[in-house]
């Protein structure tokens, strides 16, 4: 029984204790309230014990005092609760007055009430300290006091209460020593709370100057009216290679900091808010020893005990500084690779490229003319093996333009079923020496126009039924083309290259779309090619928003597939095919000068033009080109770009300053990043790349004759 009492009081005390302190306090307000409880309980405790003592000698009036007394301090304790302590605060002050006033009325002077006003003095000390302000700590004494002084003048030594001499002597005594308990009790809380601040203080300290001597910043704190240092950190010292703090303390600013950030930190004791008082950028320091450091500094003003001060925190970013110098050096050395790799592409191209122009130039002349049936085959043989190294160089090319994303899709008018009989007809001399059956399944709806970029998809296609007649030495190869869905403005379009060929194994289906890679090393030992074709068509599938598709079993052949979405052409009309047109009109009476340093191209290009009726004039050099152009009228130019004693771009510049509207077309090797638009600021109407195909110089001197003739 003792014990469970002895329980519950001592809960119901630490209940009391936490009235009034929730979670959503900060810590300092929970001790607040947590010292104003235990003032006020102390009070009531006081209270209960005088009301215990006054009811033992019959001293009624008395322990009514107390009981009421008791009560006010307990409805202090009940604001807190409420999270109401300034009116805990007030009622504590009007239970103190009260209880002197009311005591030394009922017993007088004689019983020694005012030894109650030691330990009360002192505990409206810490009424003031929990409520900071010195309007309250002198409302509050003030008030104290004057009840006091009227207490002392105006109440007699007897009070309204009758008390016996006997009595009134033991109360004095017992007040007495209880409150210089109380006095010492409240003495010995003071003593404890403030060396517990004082420790707290402390450790505060520690923790900021732990933070100010660990930090990876060096400090300074300098005094911004003498500029002297009043301070720095460990890091300061290590930074400037100085042997203790000391060596920097006490000195002036400007010897450790970079003359032209000294105005910049002497700007700074002039701002006193705002932007003007705070600073940031790059300086660099120089050390003790002599070494130059690169550095990022920020400094502040700020105000302490009426002082100004300058704070700057210093961050060594001399490594970031030489790995920010390395990553140059690497990327113009990136770029200086990327620019000779470009540029001996280009070299390659216009190399390769001149003398298969020859080649597929004459096959396709000795193809056009008489031949006996024997030489049929080796012609195809030559043209198919020229044609087929053309692809490589263009490959490599369209690679190297993809990964550095120069590459962009052109918006043109194209049919698509005239595009997929030109595919067709290009690749019919591959399949001459192969037992295979080719079959092109096309949609007729496609004969109409599309908005979409030819070349590319030409390319797609042409890639994938290159692999597919590589990879395939008997069966079948089918292409296919059909619309899968349309609507008035667009429609969407599959295609698909299906052979019976090797196949790709499972295992390594996903490294077929890897630059320079195929699927096996035998693969590309005995069929060749450079391991980019699927790689390009999947690059460029992407730029058309599209994947490729592949289906494939080892020995039993491969499927691939893609779908384009297109926009149909407003006024979509049928074109009539290629098949349907006469070939090659004649165009007599048009006049070509020609401008062409490789005696074999121009042998090629002169035997076809004459082939169509062109009266061709020839030069090898710009300025042949320029004097056989000033002497006679032609229809059209034809300058290749790169040739001795003036090129093509400077014999152009020339003819323009007579004749703007002469039409000029470059006839080059050479392919490089934005060609088209390059030529067309040098002041060329079109161009045409060796090795060229006939149908396509033809179609492009009729349109360039014509628009003349026509203007």
């Amino acid at each position: 029984m003792k014990n469970y009492i002895l329980s519950f009081t001592r809960k119901s005390y630490n209940s009391l204790l936490s009235s009034g302190i929730y979670h959503d306090l900060s810590p300092g307000m929970k001790k607040t309230v947590f010292l104003m409880n235990r003032i006020l309980l102390l009070a009531i405790m006081v209270n209960l014990t005088g009301l215990v003592y006054y009811f033992i000698f019959d001293l009624y009036l008395s322990a009514l005092v107390n009981l009421v007394t008791g009560v006010i301090f307990s409805a202090g304790i009940y604001c807190n609760y409420l999270r109401k302590m300034h009116m805990a605060r007030f009622l504590s002050i009007v239970a103190i007055n009260f209880y002197f006033v009311a005591i030394n009325l009922v017993e007088g002077l004689q019983a020694g009430e005012y030894f109650f006003y030691f330990p009360a003095f002192m505990a409206l000390i810490f009424m003031a300290r929990i409520f900071k302000g010195y309007k309250w700590l002198i409302g509050m004494y003030g008030a104290t006091a004057i009840i006091a002084i009227l207490c002392f003048w105006f109440i007699p030594g007897k009070g309204i209460q009758s008390v016996t001499n006997n009595i009134a002597k033991e109360i004095f005594y017992s007040r007495f020593i209880l409150s210089v308990i109380l006095t010492i009790y409240i003495a010995f809380l003071m003593v404890r709370i403030n060396r517990r601040n004082e420790k707290i203080l402390l450790e505060e300290k520690k923790f900021a100057d732990s933070i100010f001597n660990t930090s990876l910043d060096a400090v300074f704190i300098i005094n911004s009216a003498t500029g002297i240092i009043y301070d720095c950190n460990k890091r300061t010292f290590e930074l400037f290679e100085t042997e203790k703090k000391e060596d920097i303390s006490g000195t002036h600013f400007k010897k450790w900091i970079e003359e032209d950030k000294i105005p910049v930190v002497e700007a700074l004791s002039k701002g006193l808010s705002s932007s003007a008082s705070r600073w940031q950028g790059e300086m660099n320091v120089t050390t003790k020893n002599g070494k130059i450091v690169f550095c990022f500094a920020s400094a502040v003003f700020f105000r302490y005990k009426k002082e100004g001060y300058i704070k700057i925190s210093i961050l060594d970013i001399t490594g970031l500084k030489q790995a920010e110098f390395q990553l140059i050096q690497a990327k113009e050395k990136a770029e200086s690779a990327t620019k000779m790799k470009t540029r001996f592409l280009s070299n390659m191209s216009h190399e390769l490229r001149t003398p298969l122009n020859g080649i597929i130039g004459a096959s396709n002349l000795l193809l056009d003319d008489n031949y006996l049936a024997s030489q049929k085959a080796p012609l195809d043989i030559i043209k198919y093996s020229s044609e087929h190294m053309i692809r490589l160089v263009n490959d490599i090319l369209d690679h190297t333009k993809i990964e550095a994303g120069k590459m962009d899709l052109v918006n043109a008018s194209v049919n698509l079923s005239t595009l997929m009989d030109k595919i067709i007809s290009q690749f019919n001399g591959d399949l001459i020496t192969k037992d295979v059956m080719f079959s092109a399944v096309i949609d007729p709806h496609l004969n109409i126009n599309f908005h979409t970029d030819e070349t590319r998809i030409h390319q797609i296609i042409s890639n994938l039924l290159s692999n597919a007649i590589k990879f395939t030495a008997k069966g079948s190869i089918v292409l296919t083309a059909k619309k899968i869905y349309s609507t008035s403005a667009r429609a969407t379009v599959q295609f698909a290259v299906e052979d019976t060929g090797i196949g790709i194994p499972a295992n390594r289906m996903h490294e077929i779309f890897e630059s320079f890679t195929q699927a096996d090393v035998n693969t590309t030992r005995k069929y060749g090619g450079t391991g980019l074709g699927l790689t390009i068509v999947r690059d460029l599938l992407r730029m058309f928003n599209s994947e490729l598709k592949v289906k494939s079993e080892e020995g039993k052949g491969s499927r691939f597939e893609f779908i384009l979405e297109l926009q149909i052409e407003g006024d979509a009309r049928m074109y009539i095919s290629d098949k349907e047109k006469a070939a090659f009109l004649p165009m007599n009476g048009v006049k070509v000068l020609i401008a062409e340093d490789n005696a074999v191209n121009l042998a090629i290009v002169k035997r076809f033009l004459l082939k169509w009726g062109i009266h061709v004039i020839a030069a090898v050099n710009g300025r042949e080109a320029l004097e056989r152009y000033r002497q006679e009228h032609f229809n059209l130019i034809l300058l290749d770009l790169e040739m001795p004693e003036m090129d093509g771009a400077e014999a152009l510049q020339e003819i323009r300053k007579s004749d703007a509207d002469m039409p000029v077309m470059a006839f080059t090797a050479a392919v490089y990043e934005n060609i088209q638009a390059d030529l067309y600021s040098k002041g060329f109407d079109d161009y045409i790349h060796k090795p060229f195909r006939p149908e396509e110089l033809y179609r492009k001197i009729q349109q360039l004759v014509y628009n003349r003739k026509r203007a």
